[in-house]
């Protein structure tokens, strides 16, 4: 918007991060944003900070540096809101420990001025023999007792009453030196949770700024906000919160009008509001890789003020009724019904010849966003009622359909929603609109006898246009975790950035983001199906303290296609895929389990991604090197550690006072992941191989043969 030269580096983990501080800083760039990264280490051990350089951090993964948020003027950690109202009493103790006086050095300097005329015929007297003394090395081993020397003098020579004061006043601040140094500890020791999401930091930043919302902005928030919740990462509470403050946000886009669909479909429209619409959010075309294959913008830029639309579309003889109608070289849009559009038109040229309806007058394209009652089954509306409802976690969990019973009741379901088989089996998209107004109030009467009493949650949904289907905020967030999915090259910074740049353009271009709901489709099928096959093979191992599953070579079910196996292997070494089985698995198991397992945290495994090479099974050691064992896999393991959002291995600390403090956030409540710690001692503890490959703790690779010593170790410790 401002012409800011800029650069996007897609990072996985600190290496990373390490690696693109030493490629900026060549640059003299002048400021580092760190987008949901860097906010839990210190960021000067990453990046070598310069006099005229700022580091910016919005990062939801909590808890924050300490080092971030108030040691270093030039680094700016924002936040949500919970440092300030939450946090009052640690900053207090940090700043008391860094800035603060040492209680040690207090000691020697109260009273120094009391015998500095005695000192200093000492020292007089003595010069010789210390500087003798210092040329042999012993000066510091003289120090000591001179320390011990100048205590005795000052307490024989105080009055006996503020000698005792004196050390009371220094036990107090050796105490609550004590007590800074505890409420730090339990600061960093509380576990992991999430705070505000970092899309809807950026909004509200960017509005800090003097940058109106436009609808584009606030659908990209609202999506990465929408993706905590879709991931369990924040609790209901939390999502209430996000919901209120998106409600509000669409309110105003949408009662602004004009372009990116916050008008509805009216003409015209805040010439404001269409000059405050971002293009495509990709800027940078100097890397070859930052290119994109086609530079659309959103389809609410196609918009602009009704007289300059007007005009365009005069100029191209395109009818404003229908844009798409007059343009018969692009019916190959990748829409479900091009090919029927294109021969009903019957190779005309124009309307006219087609025999169809023209407009005369301007008619801007539908692109608002609503709020929607969305139901728990996942991409709704780009498949099949029967199949979003066979291949959803919440139906299956509720129902148990890895069974007969389960998939009896849920046909029985079916019927008793009022919907014919054949209804139930075509696509979603084309139901009468009174049957799917019927749906949401059946499963809102009938919900409660099949254990679904929360189906419905409250949801927003996009327009993209005409002859183009609806996508949700939670379609979206699933489209953009599949298009993350590494690429089949073997090269690492290649296969992570190419799924970066993919759901990057996703957001500005629908044929890209159809491409990443089919591939959501496949990755529902395929989570849901793995999910069912291990829970009939009781292929989850229930433990004192936690829940065990490992997915092996032989536990992977294939996928469709002759490749089947490699892809679903490759699919299961993303932490996001895997942590979508570890909670469809978690909470089913918490349905049908006694009151006394119900809440176990959960431990998931499976092969790092080389293990789904193209071309064969490989593996590959520590070196880079490939070793053959027969098939027997990658020698790593992706290990994923998930908690319920209502359990925590350990109660929250509280502060001193009692009052409000960082022991509840706004977003995750009290809900804490305690098995970043747990990872980090046991795996120090053993002596194994352990790699932090993400920038959640939770995660991290291990070497396949310190799996066992691993599960064993934390079986006696949690």
């Amino acid at each position: 918007r401002d012409s800011v030269g800029h650069k996007v580096i897609p990072v996985t983990n600190y290496a990373d991060i390490q690696a693109a501080g030493a490629q900026v800083a060549s640059r003299q760039t002048r400021t580092l944003v760190f987008l949901n990264c860097g906010g839990q280490v210190d960021i000067q051990d990453l990046v070598a900070l310069r006099d005229d350089l700022i580091v910016v951090i919005i990062d939801s993964h909590r808890p924050l540096n300490l080092y971030n948020v108030y040691w270093n003027e030039q680094v700016l950690c924002l936040d949500d809101g919970d440092v300030e109202n939450n946090m009052g009493a640690l900053r207090s103790a940090f700043e008391d420990i860094e800035f603060g006086s040492d209680v040690n050095a207090s000691d020697n300097e109260s009273g120094e001025d009391e015998d500095d005329d005695q000192e200093e015929e000492e020292d007089d007297d003595n010069a010789a023999g210390a500087k003798r003394r210092s040329s042999n090395g012993d000066d510091g081993a003289e120090e000591a007792p001179r320390q011990a020397r100048k205590k005795r003098r000052r307490a024989a020579d105080m009055d006996p009453d503020e000698f005792i004061q004196m050390q009371r006043a220094r036990a107090r601040k050796r105490e609550q030196r004590a007590q800074n140094q505890q409420l730090i500890q339990a600061y960093y020791t509380q576990g992991s949770y999430y705070g505000q999401s970092c899309a809807l930091s950026a909004l509200v930043l960017s509005e800090q700024l003097g940058i109106p919302p436009s609808p584009d902005h606030v659908w990209w928030a609202t999506v990465g906000a929408t993706s905590q919740f879709v991931l369990q990462l924040i609790d209901a509470d939390g999502y209430a919160v996000v919901v209120a403050r998106m409600r509000d946000l669409v309110k105003r886009v949408s009662a602004g009008g004009g372009s990116g669909g916050g008008g509805g479909g009216k003409s015209g429209g805040s010439p404001r509001a269409a000059a405050s619409s971002l293009e495509a959010p990709r800027t940078d075309t100097a890397d070859p890789q930052l290119s994109s294959s086609s530079q659309m913008p959103l389809d609410s830029q196609l918009e602009g003020d009704g007289a300059r639309t007007s005009s365009a579309a005069a100029a191209s003889n395109i009818d404003l009724f229908n844009p798409y109608l007059d343009m018969p070289g692009d019916h190959n849009n990748g829409d479900d019904d091009d090919e029927g559009y294109a021969a009903g038109t019957g190779g005309a040229v124009s309307a006219a010849a087609a025999g169809r309806l023209t407009s005369s007058r301007t008619v801007g394209q539908q692109t608002e966003i609503t709020e929607s009652n969305e139901l728990k089954f996942p991409l709704l509306r780009h498949w099949s009622l029967s199949e979003a409802m066979r291949f959803s976690p919440y139906v299956a969990t509720r129902l148990a359909t890895w069974s007969s019973k389960g998939r009896a009741r849920l046909d029985l379901l079916l019927a008793k929603l009022g919907l014919s088989k054949a209804e139930a089996d075509a696509p979603f998209l084309h139901l009468a609109p009174d049957l799917k107004t019927l749906l949401r109030r059946k499963m809102g009467q009938i919900g409660s006898d099949y254990d679904m009493p929360d189906v419905a949650y409250p949801g927003f949904v996009r327009n993209y246009g005409w002859r183009k289907a609806n996508v949700s905020a939670s379609d979206m967030v699933l489209a953009l975790l599949a298009l993350l999915l590494p690429s089949a090259s073997p090269d690492t910074a290649t296969h992570m950035s190419h799924g970066f740049y993919a759901a990057y353009d996703a957001l500005a271009q629908y044929d890209t983001l159809r491409l990443g709901i089919g591939g959501a489709l496949d990755l529902q099928r395929l989570v849901v199906g793995q999910g069912l096959a291990m829970l009939e093979r009781q292929a989850v191992k229930t433990l004192r303290s936690f829940r065990l599953a490992m997915l092996g070579d032989l536990e992977m079910i294939a996928a469709t296609g002759a490749d089947g196996q490699r892809r679903a292997l490759s699919a299961f070494s993303s932490p996001f895929v895997l942590r979508q089985l570890a909670l469809f698995l978690m909470q089913t198991l918490r349905e049908r389990s006694r009151k006394a397992h119900a809440r176990l945290p959960f431990i998931i495994a499976a092969p790092c991604r080389s293990t789904a090479q193209e071309g064969g099974v490989s593996n590959q050691n520590g070196n880079g090197t490939d070793d053959d064992n027969g098939g027997g896999g990658d020698q790593r393991l992706l290990v994923l550690g998930i908690t319920p959002l209502d359990y925590s291995l350990m109660a929250p600390p509280r502060s001193r006072d009692g009052a409000a403090d960082f022991s509840r956030s706004t977003f995750a409540g009290e809900s804490r992941n305690h098995f970043g710690l747990v990872f980090e001692q046991v795996a120090a503890d053993i002596g194994a191989d352990v790699r932090q490959g993400f920038f959640d703790s939770s995660a991290l690779e291990i070497g396949r043969a310190d799996m066992s010593a691993f599960i064993d170790k934390l079986r006696r410790h949690l």
